[in-house]
C-alpha cells in the first residue's frame, strides 16, 4: 500500500482533480458512519454504488463503516479493543464515553502471588495474554490510565510491570503445560484447570502478545528478568525458540507457495493451530526487530518469515476458497460466502497490518517481485472489504449468530488499521 492513493496504478482508481480529491479524503477518513450518513449502507455494495474493482477508498469507506457502528452495536471487550486498534485511543462508545476507560474499568482482575498484588485482564474479555497491554502501549495510551478492579486502584504501568511479572515462559519446552502452576491454558478458550490433555498452546494462542508489549518495554540488553513465580526470563531466548518453532510451521508450506501454489494442506493444518493463521506470529517478532532485537540473526529471519507471508497473500487466499467450497456444498450460499469473507478478511487484514509495518518502519525493503505479489493481494485486499460490507448483516446474526458477527468485527479492526498505517490517520499516532 503507498501513501499516493490517487496515483496508485494497482488501486484500480483514477486521477482525479485536486478539489475532488481533497473531498474525496474528507469523506474517506471521517470515520463516523460516512456510508450509513449518506444512505449507503450495505445495500451499496449491491447496487454497485462501489463501481467496479474495489479500490483503497472505497475499501477504506466499507471497513471504517464495518468496525465503527458494528464495535459501538455489540459492545463486547474484544470488538471494543479492536476498534482502539482501528481508530485509535480516542475511540468513542455510542454515548460519546472513551473506550479505553470502559474497557479499564470493566474488565480488569488481580492477584495475589508471593505476597504482592497483580493486574490483569481477564481471560474471556482480552482471550490472549497481554493483547490488551500492548494495544494500549501501540496506541499510546498514557503510563498514568486508571485501571480498577473493584476498590482497588491501578494504573497502566502497574498492568506492563504485572505482564513481566505473571508472564512464565520455559523456551526449552514452548508447549509446556501445568494445571496447578503454569500460566496458560492448554486451548485459551477452555476454563483454567480444565486443560483437554496433551501440550500447551502457550506459542500459539498467547505469545506473540508478550512479545510485541515486552519489545516495547525493554530494552534488548535489559530483556532478562525473574518474574513473579522466581523463574528467570530471557525475552532474547524467548524470541529464538519461538521463532525456530514458527520457522518449522512455514517450512511446511514453503516449496508449493514459493511455487504460487495454493498453500497445501499440511501446512494450513499446522498454521491453523496459530491465532489468526500465525499472522500475529510475524507482526510480534517485527515489532522485536523493530525496537532493536537483533540476537541469534532475528532481522534475517523475520525478512525471511515476511517474504513468505507475500507468497502466501495469493496461495493462503486460494486455500481458503478452496475449502470453503469443499465445504459449503449442502450449505446456503450466502452463508458459505459469509464465512469466506471473513476468513479473507483475517488473512488479509492481519497480512497487510505486518507488511505495512515494516514499511512504515522500514525494516525491510521490498523486491519487485515481492512488490508485485503485494500489489496483487492488496486489490484482493480491497475487494473482499468492499464484499463483506456488501452482505445481509441481519441474515448473519440470526443465522450464523452474534459471535460469528463479532468475530468480523474484530478481523475488520486489523484491517483498517492496516489500511491507515502508511496514512496520516494511522491511529497509533492519533490523539
Amino acid at each position: 500500500m503507498s501513501n499516493q492513493r490517487k496515483e496508485n496504478p494497482k488501486s484500480g482508481a483514477k486521477p482525479i482533480a485536486a478539489k475532488q480529491q481533497l473531498a474525496r479524503r474528507s469523506f474517506i477518513f471521517m470515520g463516523t458512519g460516512a456510508l450509513a450518513a449518506i444512505g449507503v449502507g450495505a445495500a451499496g455494495y449491491k447496487l454497485g454504488w462501489f463501481g467496479s474493482g474495489a479500490s483503497y477508498d472505497s475499501a477504506l469507506a466499507a471497513a471504517n463503516e464495518m468496525l465503527e457502528t458494528r464495535a459501538r452495536e455489540i459492545g463486547n471487550a474484544s470488538v471494543l479493543i479492536h476498534a482502539i486498534r482501528g481508530f485509535g485511543k480516542g475511540f468513542k462508545l455510542a454515548d460519546g464515553s472513551s473506550a479505553v476507560e470502559h474497557l479499564c474499568s470493566r474488565y480488569a482482575a488481580d492477584k495475589e502471588v508471593g505476597g504482592k498484588r497483580y493486574v490483569y485482564f481477564k481471560r474471556d474479555a482480552e482471550v490472549h495474554e497481554n493483547s490488551f497491554l500492548k494495544t494500549f502501549l501501540e496506541a499510546g495510551v498514557s503510563n498514568d490510565q486508571p485501571i480498577s478492579v473493584g476498590g482497588n486502584r491501578y494504573t497502566l504501568a502497574d498492568l506492563a510491570e504485572s505482564g513481566k511479572a505473571l508472564f512464565r515462559c520455559d523456551p526449552q519446552d514452548l508447549f509446556k503445560f501445568d494445571a496447578t502452576e503454569f500460566r496458560y491454558d492448554p486451548v485459551y478458550k477452555e476454563p483454567p484447570g480444565q486443560p483437554s490433555g496433551g501440550r500447551g498452546e502457550l506459542v500459539h494462542e498467547h505469545l506473540p502478545w508478550g512479545l510485541i508489549a515486552f519489545s516495547i518495554l525493554m530494552k534488548p540488553d535489559a530483556a532478562t528478568w525473574t518474574n513473579a513465580y522466581g523463574e528467570p526470563i530471557s525475552l532474547p531466548t524467548v524470541a529464538d525458540r519461538s521463532l525456530a518453532e514458527y520457522e518449522t510451521t512455514c517450512a511446511l508450506g514453503e516449496r508449493e507457495l514459493k511455487a504460487e501454489h495454493a498453500a497445501p494442506a499440511n501446512f494450513r493444518e499446522a498454521i491453523k493451530k496459530y491465532s489468526c493463521f500465525g499472522l500475529h506470529s510475524v507482526y510480534g517478532y517485527l515489532s522485536l526487530v523493530n525496537h532493536g532485537y537483533t540476537n541469534n540473526g532475528l532481522p534475517e529471519r523475520v525478512n525471511r518469515v515476511l517474504d513468505l507471508v507475500t507468497y502466501r497473500l495469493k496461495g493462503d487466499a486460494e486455500a481458503i476458497t478452496a475449502e470453503y467450497a469443499a465445504a459449503g456444498q449442502s450449505a446456503p450460499a450466502d452463508q458459505v460466502e459469509a464465512f469466506r469473507l471473513r476468513a479473507l478478511v483475517k488473512h488479509y487484514g492481519h497480512a497487510f497490518e505486518a507488511i505495512n509495518y515494516a514499511k512504515l518502519h522500514k525494516l525491510t525493503t521490498f523486491n519487485a517481485d515481492q512488490q508485485r505479489r503485494i500489489g496483487e493481494g492488496e486489490a484482493a485486499f480491497y475487494d473482499s472489504l468492499v464484499k463483506l460490507h456488501g452482505l445481509d448483516w441481519g441474515m448473519m446474526k440470526s443465522k450464523l449468530g452474534e459471535k460469528f458477527v463479532s468475530d468480523i468485527v474484530i478481523a475488520v479492526g486489523h484491517a483498517v488499521r492496516a489500511l491507515k498505517l502508511l496514512t496520516p490517520q494511522n491511529p497509533d499516532t492519533l490523539a
